[in-house]
């Protein structure tokens, strides 16, 4: 009890230092959200790989993704899901995101998806590459109704790049032994 008391007076003092009201608001319904649904049975939606839900990853370090946001899920292994999350794009701070079209050459993190292209987003997005989440079923607030279909190139595109983010030296050694097959063929 001792060590809980320490830890919400810490807490308290942060909350007490932040003049942001969103970040509060944020992080209140975050808790709130975590208390109300901590021991709740998992939740049996049907979830499929493509699909976009809005998730609540809750209160993490700078640079993860904290509170309420979308997510692509690119995989399923029971009732954890495996995420990308989805943040608004800002064209001052990201200048070099990877787009299909536009940007095909680009190395950066982040996949932009221009809301011309998804008709489910209400202003131009971007996919975080290199931060898969594995995050429960419960996380889900609500289910979006957006897709972006695994059997596309885009979404194949998706997987690959984060592939290659988030294990490079797998996927080299991966692309090696690919080549290698084929040379021999």
């Amino acid at each position: 009890m001792k060590e809980y008391l320490k830890s919400q007076n810490k807490t308290n003092e942060l909350v007490c230092k932040l003049n942001e009201n969103d970040e509060i608001r944020r992080f209140s319904k975050s808790e709130y959200r975590w208390a109300e649904n901590r021991e709740r049975s998992f939740s049996k939606m049907s979830v499929k790989k493509g699909e976009i839900y809005q998730f609540e990853f809750g209160k993490n370090f700078i640079p993860e993704m904290s509170y309420e946001h979308r997510g692509l899920v690119i995989g399923i292994r029971q009732k954890l899901l495996y995420v990308l999350p989805i943040f608004s794009y800002n064209p001052k701070r990201h200048t070099d995101v990877f787009h299909p079209i536009e940007n095909s050459e680009s190395k950066s993190d982040l996949f932009l998806l221009r809301s011309t292209d998804y008709p489910f987003i209400s202003h131009d997005s971007v996919l975080k590459l290199n931060d898969i989440r594995t995050v429960s079923i419960n996380r889900i607030v609500y289910q979006h109704k957006g897709r972006i279909d695994p059997s596309t190139e885009t979404y194949k595109t998706i997987e690959l790049l984060a592939f290659q983010k988030v294990f490079p030296s797998f996927y080299y050694d991966y692309e090696k032994l690919k080549k290698a097959m084929y040379k021999d063929e």
